[in-house]
């Protein structure tokens, strides 16, 4: 079992409802997707430098796991599937087996973050597994990948009723705030709700204006706290 890993290190989760907490990153290679890249304006995606595939090192998952126990002896970090995309292509095949592993283990000698946290763009179809808990994006008009998105989701996360489970919506401006309202009434989603603001184009103060009176059901501003604490840095 391999896959293209660009980057594994730890420290603390960034954003979302497990922001603040000790946390291993695997940090897969390669995404289909270019949020926000239109004529006038830039690609958004914090992470460019592994959106292509050959953006990494292909590496076995036995590596993989040796390189997590090394940052994390105790098995006391949550473990952060993100990328690029890690459900995309063979990385699907590598997420699962890694999840699985560590699920196992943990499981049995009652360590803490069983299931490992997966960031996945909404393009790919998520799963039922107890070993994953999902960070989903759901791109809005803005982003220019709206038709993308796996509506069928929706009704899996319906199904998983995990309240660890969150979908985030990246704001560029009210119109996509709006669309995310729709799409939150059509789906009639329960489960938690990110907003994060596209840095330099929505200010977040104007963003939380926007929730306030519209207040959707288990919504919360999600900021990225390690560029408060780091800035824009890559391994942080």
């Amino acid at each position: 079992m391999y896959g293209k890993i660009h980057e594994i290190y730890s420290s603390i989760s960034g954003e979302g409802i497990s922001q603040g907490i000790p946390t291993v990153f695997v940090r897969f290679a390669g995404c289909s997707l270019r949020c926000g890249k239109t004529e006038t304006k830039q690609l958004w995606c914090d992470t460019p430098y592994a959106l292509g595939p050959n953006q990494g090192e292909t590496k076995p998952l036995a590596s993989i796991i040796e390189e997590i126990e090394a940052l994390d002896k105790d098995h006391g970090f949550q473990i952060l599937l993100t990328g690029g995309e890690p459900l995309e292509g063979q990385n699907r095949d590598l997420s699962k087996s890694i999840a699985e592993f560590l699920f196992s283990y943990r499981t049995k000698e009652n360590k803490p973050y069983p299931a490992s946290r997966v960031e996945t763009n909404g393009s790919e179809k998520i799963t039922l597994d107890p070993y994953f808990i999902f960070t989903m994006d759901y791109k809005l008009p803005g982003s220019g990948m709206e038709d993308r998105m796996d509506l069928e989701n929706f009704q899996i996360l319906e199904k998983r009723h995990n309240s660890l489970d969150e979908i985030k919506f990246v704001v560029r401006d009210r119109i996509d705030f709006e669309r995310s309202i729709e799409v939150i009434r059509e789906q009639k989603i329960q489960t938690n709700i990110l907003y994060s603001p596209v840095h330099g184009e929505v200010d977040a103060k104007e963003l939380v204006e926007w929730i306030k009176i519209d207040n959707p059901p288990k919504c919360r501003l999600s900021l990225q706290i390690h560029k408060v604490l780091w800035g824009n840095q890559k391994g942080v």
